[in-house]
């Protein structure tokens, strides 16, 4: 690991291997002029919205200043990454005098080699306002970690890393089959009204959307409360 990055002294050392993996995977020239900007902070800090005082001393006059909320560390890795690069994309465009939209990171983010975080992320902002996401995240509350990833967790890891957007039929299938033999189902009732109908060939037809969100909100869940 390039050791300028411990500069950012006061970054919360939990987002420090997802900062790691942003800076690694930027264009060199990019990388570099993060790394050597002293001007370019990042803050977190869970006492920031409850102390009365806290004061924070930088080696150099901060121009911009980033905010990481450590809520955010419940969220899945991509979206974290996804979070950091852009906030970098927003710095550097504004070094070089641009004023750029939340589509034009966006735009910035994909050349830059982060087309799959760009991906997920607009998929999970889909399944997170769904009603579905919201059962999935309520229900998992309620049960034991280690029972739910015991049952879900071999979709645990690509959650986190790339999203569930790309998951196939045939893998939906296989959390479908956990699904059925799982307390899930008798706890989460009617599920008609959700539009998790079977074919009859044993695959499900409409509902892969529905049963994603399912699994995003129960991750969610998993993910905050190992953290």
């Amino acid at each position: 690991m390039d050791k300028r990055i411990s500069r950012f002294k006061i970054c919360d050392l939990r987002f420090h291997p997802h900062l790691k993996r942003v800076i690694e995977r930027l264009p060199k020239d990019v990388r570099e002029n993060v790394l050597n900007d002293m001007s370019f902070q990042i803050l977190t800090d869970d006492e920031v919205l409850e102390a009365l005082v806290l004061r924070y001393e930088f080696g150099a006059p901060i121009k911009t200043l980033v905010y990481l909320n450590t809520k955010i560390l419940k969220e899945p890795d991509h979206q974290i990454i996804h979070t950091i690069a852009s906030e970098i994309a927003h710095h550097i465009s504004k070094k070089e005098g641009t004023h750029v939209s939340e589509r034009k990171v966006a735009d910035l983010l994909i050349k830059w080699g982060f087309e799959k975080e760009v991906e997920a992320v607009r998929y999970d902002l889909m399944m997170t306002e769904s009603e579905e996401y919201r059962i999935g995240y309520n229900w998992a509350k309620q049960q034991d970690t280690d029972d739910l990833m015991q049952h879900f967790g071999l979709f645990f890891d690509q959650w986190n890393d790339k999203g569930l957007g790309r998951l196939s039929s045939k893998e939906l299938n296989m959390y479908n089959r956990k699904v059925e033999t799982g307390p899930i189902l008798e706890d989460i009732l009617p599920f008609n009204k959700l539009g998790f109908v079977e074919s009859d060939n044993g695959k499900i037809p409409d509902s892969l959307s529905n049963w994603k969100a399912m699994l995003a909100g129960i991750f969610t869940a998993v993910k905050e409360a190992n953290l």
